[in-house]
């Protein structure tokens, strides 16, 4: 799972700016690639009924936030510039900004979620055999990271061996435990899709795994004028990320109405272990202040 750190960081934003000379048009390209990234973080750690209430920020402003940026691929002539950028912000500022705001957040990376993308058809469950047209949509995502990292498996002998389609809708939890040892993760999202007459696509996503039982959710989506079939699934699989993502986002969000303290005690091998304690409690948006009261060798 990514650091808390990387959170804070969004990229690559693509930027395509034009202005009266080549300088122009690079700054032209950063304002507008801040404010983009700037709003993918928003969408990345709040809920979109809160996002509302966050202040507007001026360029200057926005600049405060961001602690540096990257740029790759860069090409400009002499009135336009393209390059991707990528900005890391501040995540203190950004806290500080939405505590502000009232605005809860949240930014703690879920495990990996290993995705089984069945295809409903007219004869058996399909999950690794082709055509399986969920799958492809899945394989195929290039949305921005959030705070679910999905992996989906490529369908190689190994994935074969771990789980059929027929367990992952059985919800085998034993196949579910191989299959996501083999990909590093932690949960397993099964989410099975059925075409339903003419542009309608049902889905039915199940993620195992997490504290409670499993979590289950039912979506239905309809083709819009034009749409073909690769682009409605396409459509579908970012609906389920997003419901995926915002469901997480719902348990972990930050609160800052009320304080309280906790007093810890620590088993230590040696004073490094104290001083990643010290470090990771630094890191987390929950913990406002930490005293260290005793210290002994173990302790």
């Amino acid at each position: 799972p990514a650091r808390a750190a990387d959170v804070f960081t969004i990229g690559p934003v693509p930027v395509d700016a034009t202005g009266k000379s080549a300088a122009a048009a690079r700054e032209q390209a950063r304002v507008e690639g801040q404010r983009q990234a700037f709003q993918l973080l928003l969408e990345r750690i709040t809920l979109p009924s809160d996002r509302a209430r966050v202040p507007h920020l001026d360029s200057s402003a926005l600049n405060n936030l961001v602690q540096d940026f990257a740029v790759a691929n860069e090409r400009s002539s002499a009135v336009r510039y393209l390059a991707d950028l990528t900005f890391r912000f501040r995540a203190d500022e950004v806290r500080r900004l939405l505590r502000g705001a009232g605005v809860p957040f949240a930014e703690t990376v879920s495990k990996p979620v290993v995705v089984l993308p069945v295809f409903l058809g007219e004869g058996d469950p399909v999950l690794w055999d082709s055509p399986n047209p969920w799958r492809d949509a899945w394989a195929n995502r290039r949305a921005p990271a959030g705070l679910v990292p999905f992996v989906v498996p490529t369908g190689d002998l190994s994935d074969l061996s771990a789980v059929d389609a027929g367990q992952a809708v059985a919800g085998d939890e034993a196949a579910f435990g191989r299959i996501a040892q083999l990909h590093g993760g932690g949960d397993v999202l099964v989410t099975a899709a059925r075409v339903r007459g003419q542009g309608v696509v049902e889905t039915i996503t199940t993620r195992y795994g997490t504290g409670g039982g499993p979590q289950r959710l039912a979506q239905t989506w309809r083709a819009g004028e034009g749409e073909d079939e690769t682009a409605l699934f396409a459509r579908a699989v970012e609906g389920v990320a997003a419901a995926v993502e915002e469901t997480w986002k719902r348990e972990n969000l930050l609160h800052f109405g009320q304080e309280g303290t906790l007093s810890v005690a620590v088993p230590l091998g040696s004073i490094e272990d104290w001083i990643a304690v010290r470090d990771r409690l630094a890191g987390l948006a929950a913990v406002r202040l930490a005293d260290l009261v005793a210290l002994n060798r173990s302790e």
